[in-house]
């Protein structure tokens, strides 16, 4: 769906948002080694894509970053039962900028 006014943009006023977690182990059928919440939005008129604002691309277990093209965020996160450190031996990696 578009606005109804095509000399308008599309006011987004209505989203589409999938959360997603994955439980995350060393090897297939490991144990769990940590958890990670991959979210995406899209306005639920027009299905533009929207974009993280302010975290790295990449995959961290100690703090959340985007996909490379900025539309899905990915938050570790850890049951509230479990030690302040779950999770954070999962291997990872961010993308930086060449200075």
């Amino acid at each position: 769906m578009t606005s109804l006014n095509p000399d308008l943009p599309c006011p987004h006023e209505g989203f589409d948002v999938l959360v997603a977690v994955t439980r995350l182990t060393v090897h297939d059928d490991g144990p769990v080694t940590g958890f990670s919440a991959s979210i995406t939005a899209a306005c639920a008129q027009c299905g533009e894509k929207f974009r993280w604002i302010g975290v790295p691309a990449g995959l961290l277990p100690d703090r959340p970053c985007c996909s490379v093209d900025e539309t899905e965020l990915r938050a570790p996160l850890r049951p509230a039962s479990s030690d302040p450190d779950f999770g954070l031996g999962v291997p990872g990696f961010a993308i930086g900028v060449a200075r």
